[in-house]
């Protein structure tokens, strides 16, 4: 037999699948359950009358002398789920057209019921006195109007001043070509006509739905488990085609969605679909969480005329933005045919003719002039800090600060005052008050580099700034609004590290806004020669810069290139040191002098790593640090690869 708290769950997950159009699920679950009560008439009774609800919900042909004979078996004697039964069985010949005997059931059970509430004390009068409400309530809809508990009655046109105001908002919604502004002008517009406090748009996206905007409501409440009734109504809206308004005062304390909306302390809802020729395409949802008169109601008509202007706009707005794109695609196309002879060899200070580089160079053209947040992907000495500093000069943001912090390097102990900074006494050697990266950094652009390397903790504090824009010092009471540009990088492959629960997922959304990814060496070995030369004019400085000869260039185009940019320079500059006018083959390091050596079966790189590891940690005499820079890598960096490869 269950216990009671398992036949509430059961009841629950019924109502719940009956309210997504699955009736035939919740009557089994229901019929199941009625089995193990077995003698325990409380918890049979209870689902019974939960029964009985489902059929009239569901209305197929014979379910509603089906409810009433589940209803009959529980009306017979004074316990709660009797008087709930009575109701519905008043309720069942209301909406079969049987007004008188639908009152004189309610006025005999209001009269029994009184008496049953007097002779009962705390919860049970309590409850006895909602019922009776209840009872009141349902004998006035059956005096006025027998029908009323089915559907409502022909609203009443809207006045001279509804229409004007309606005229008004199809003007300025037709004169809209995006969507994103239609539906704020319509969400807003929706909680202005109809009293509600808060709402938000539902979009279908093929069988789900996509809550697109949300005004007075954060999209974490939307998601949170409490809200799963109200998700459940805007489905059943979309689906039927048909609006909803609950005020939550006057549901029985057992209807589905009384218990979820009490919970969020909603008071009244309005659900209203949008609906296109080709079909529904979402819904307005609005509530209000104030005992005031329900949200849009006695305005009904209203909002079917406002969804409908608000569905033709989002349409309208739609087929705008998809011929802008057409007609953007066509010009970038047009600019990509005049421009396929002569590809861009510089992009302020980044070189390469490569297709490889073209495609950085295209996406860095739509990168640098927002100033949304940019993660930047790439092995080690691709070039990614470069990178970060480019999109700043050259961005919006240009005339403010640039600032950059190795996550990697920096120890945990001391990140959280690094970023955010303290106060004077937050901690032992906090002499004085210190601003951090993101205080420091505001209006401006902040490279966190190594982002992938943050630990868990971190990355919750990093989250929370991203998400709510403030900042506070340790020892602080207060918080700080920032507006800060995050450009973070990384060599690791974070959608990897999110699957294996090394990165947050929600933190790795946030940093994701726009993604470039920068190539190894190895994936565009033709731009090696351009790049070579580059580096050895810059190296140079006011000297005359060495030519290099074509059997170094052929040999630095074989060599794979493990510390990519980074590497290449530090050879080139050793071959400085020669002084000579020519950079000859013999002045490289032998694993790039000899190609014959360098490896070309599975695994080279491995090889080709180890080897660069290996001749740099030689050069050094053994120090790690000086190793480090040579290769121009962090020490942490290279103590991590050392041991990756065994070497430590």
């Amino acid at each position: 037999m269950p216990s009671g708290e398992t036949t509430f769950l059961l009841q629950e997950e019924a109502i719940a699948l009956a309210l997504s159009g699955a009736h035939t699920e919740a009557l089994k679950i229901l019929d199941a359950a009625l089995a193990e009560a077995g003698s325990d008439r409380v918890q049979a009774d209870a689902l019974r009358l939960t029964r009985a609800r489902v059929l009239l919900a569901r209305d197929a042909a014979d379910d509603a002398g089906r409810a009433a004979s589940e209803l009959e078996k529980i009306a017979g004697e004074a316990r709660p789920e009797a008087w709930r039964a009575r109701l519905e069985l008043a309720r069942l010949s209301a909406r079969e057209g049987k007004t008188a005997k639908a009152a004189a059931l309610l006025q005999a059970s209001l009269e029994e019921f009184r008496r049953f509430a007097e002779a009962q004390g705390g919860e049970s009068a309590s409850l006895a006195k909602v019922l009776s409400g209840e009872v009141g309530r349902l004998q006035a809809a059956a005096a006025n109007s027998p029908s009323s508990e089915v559907r409502p009655g022909p609203q009443p046109p809207p006045d001279a001043t509804d229409l004007i105001r309606l005229v008004e908002f199809g003007k300025r919604l037709a004169a809209e070509t995006d969507p994103d502004e239609v539906l704020r002008t319509v969400l807003h517009e929706a909680i202005d006509l109809t009293g509600a406090e808060r709402g938000f748009v539902a979009l279908t996206t093929g069988e789900d739905l996509d809550f697109a905007l949300a005004e007075n409501l954060d999209r974490t409440d939307i998601e949170k488990p409490g809200f799963e009734v109200s998700r459940k109504l805007i489905r059943q809206v979309v689906d039927t085609r048909r609006s909803a308004l609950l005020a939550v005062a006057e549901l029985p304390p057992d209807h589905p969605a009384s218990q979820s909306l009490r919970g969020l302390g909603i008071r009244s809802v309005a659900c209203v679909p949008m609906v296109g020729p080709d079909g529904p395409l979402g819904a307005l949802y609005l509530d209000r969480r104030t005992d005031s008169p329900g949200v849009g109601r006695g305005r009904e008509r209203h909002l079917d005329l406002f969804a409908g202007q608000a569905a033709a706009a989002l349409l309208n707005a739609r087929s705008h933005r998809e011929k802008r794109r057409a007609l953007e695609r066509a010009e970038e196309a047009i600019r990509r045919h005049r421009s396929e002879s002569e590809r861009r060899v510089r992009y302020h200070g980044l070189i390469g003719a490569s297709a490889a580089m073209q495609e950085v160079y295209r996406a860095l053209d739509r990168i640098v002039p927002s100033e949304l947040p940019v993660l930047i992907l790439g092995e080690t000495g691709t070039g990614k800090d470069v990178v970060a500093r480019l999109i700043h000069d050259q961005g919006p943001r240009r005339e403010r600060e640039f600032l950059a912090v190795n996550c990697a390097s920096l120890p945990e102990s001391l990140a959280e005052s690094e970023l955010f900074g303290h106060e004077r006494g937050a901690f032992t050697g906090a002499d004085r008050p210190r601003p951090g990266l993101f205080e420091t950094a505001h209006g401006g652009t902040l490279l966190l580099d190594e982002v992938g390397d943050m630990s868990q903790r971190m990355q919750a504090d990093l989250l929370r700034v991203l998400q709510t824009g403030e900042v506070r010092r340790i020892g602080a009471r207060e918080t700080m609004h920032v507006e800060v540009r995050v450009i973070a990088a990384t060599h690791r492959d974070l959608a990897e590290d999110v699957k294996r629960g090394d990165f947050r997922q929600d933190l790795y959304f946030r940093l994701n806004v726009l993604s470039l990814r920068l190539p190894p060496l190895r994936e565009h070995p033709e731009d090696i020669p351009l790049i070579a030369r580059e580096i050895v004019e810059r190296l140079a400085g006011n000297r005359t810069p060495p030519a290099i000869s074509e059997e170094a260039v052929r040999a630095l185009v074989v060599y794979p290139w493990p510390g990519n940019v980074r590497e290449l320079e530090n050879v080139l500059r050793r071959g400085l040191l020669f002084d000579t006018p020519t950079i000859q083959v013999h002045q490289l390091p032998q694993e790039i002098r000899e190609p014959d050596r360098v490896p070309t079966r599975p695994g080279s790189l491995r090889e080709a790593e180890e080897r660069a590891l290996r001749r740099a940690v030689e050069a050094a005499g053994g120090n790690k640090s000086a190793a480090a820079r040579i290769l121009g890598i962090d020490r942490k960096t290279l103590y991590a690869m050392l041991e990756r490869l065994g070497l430590a």
